[in-house]
């Protein structure tokens, strides 16, 4: 197909095209319309899936096989990595600019890889593109497709493992206050905000971790002419999403055990408030009895008469709350 060439304002088509020297890895942007020829060097294309021109593109040009250009136009959305007509094709999960750990921030990037053309499609913009973006502004980059698909991989998982981190950092705050016993004012804050982190974490297992197994599983089944720098890219990458793996397991036992401790620390505050109030309940018990008595209007009371009985009720009155203190000291019922 020849025609004008796609420029690279923002809003068109195209959100990246570069080309790059298989040799050096030096990189510059390119046009996509010719693509440069195979000896030229390989190229990245990052196309934008909801324009219009972007699909025609790909359902006519005929640098992708028919099949290939139909996957990534129409391909099950769910992430994967496989084989087709000697390409490799796939999809992954990466986060939105805007991310904050909401499921539907979390969008889905296509590719599909040859020995000299790596094209990648997404609906919404994604952090992981502007990253890869900014470290080519220097000039230089990957020397093959499959390299710049390792590399993409390795952004991905350090999306990945920055949010992991951030949640990690708040179970550490958290931790120290809940073994802290001077720290009781943010009890309720705490276990609102380990709730928060489980479900943060939740997400980021189902939504960013499948890569790790699929890139793993894809790692057995790549085309032959996938190079030794590009199997390592992608290995180091799974590698690094088991660590990840590891790491969200760690954050959501640990936040579930905090909220057990804090349970149990409520759960003894509130122990330790009833038992006092059934100390005093049963200290008062025996004093508002011998109140009860003197307090009925009928003859034949004691003291009813005597200029003393009121001094002697008192007296009756702190006698059994201190016999009453004393029992209960000496059958140790607290």
């Amino acid at each position: 197909m020849q025609g004008k060439p796609i420029s690279f304002q923002f809003g068109d088509a195209v959100a990246a095209a570069y080309r790059f020297d298989p040799e050096s890895g030096a990189c510059r942007q390119t046009g996509v319309d010719p693509l440069p020829a195979a000896e030229g060097g390989w190229v990245w294309l990052h196309l934008k899936l909801t324009d219009i021109r972007a699909r025609h593109w790909l359902a006519r040009h005929g640098a992708l096989p028919a099949a290939v250009a139909q996957w990534l136009l129409d391909g099950p959305d769910r992430v994967q990595m496989q084989r087709l007509d000697g390409w490799l094709v796939g999809a992954a999960n990466g986060l939105h600019h805007d991310f904050a750990f909401e499921p539907d921030q979390i969008g889905r990037l296509r590719f599909c890889v040859g020995p000299n053309l790596l094209v990648t499609g997404r609906r919404h913009p994604l952090r992981v593109v502007d990253e890869i973006r900014r470290s080519l502004a220097g000039g230089s980059g990957p020397r093959t497709a499959l390299g710049m698909l390792g590399l993409i991989a390795g952004h991905l998982a350090a999306e990945a493992e920055a949010m992991v981190e951030k949640l990690m950092d708040e179970v550490d705050g958290i931790e120290d206050r809940v073994l802290d016993d001077r720290s009781t004012s943010r009890t309720v804050e705490d276990r609102q905000a380990l709730g928060r982190i489980r479900r943060r974490a939740a997400t980021l297992r189902r939504h960013l971790l499948p890569e790790g197994a699929v890139v793993a599983a894809g790692l057995g089944d790549l085309p032959d002419w996938a190079d030794p720098a590009g199997r390592a890219g992608l290995a180091a990458a799974a590698e690094r999403f088991g660590r990840i793996a590891r790491s969200i397991d760690e954050v959501i036992d640990r936040a579930r055990l905090l909220q057990d401790e804090i349970a149990a620390q409520r759960a003894e505050a509130m122990n330790r408030s009833l038992l006092v109030l059934s100390v005093l309940t049963a200290i008062f018990l025996p004093m508002t009895l011998i109140t009860g008595i003197f307090g009925m209007n009928v003859a034949g009371l004691p003291g009813l008469q005597s200029p003393d009985g009121f001094l002697w009720v008192m007296v009756l009155i702190l006698v059994a709350g201190v016999a009453t203190l004393a029992l209960m000291f000496w059958r140790r019922m607290f």
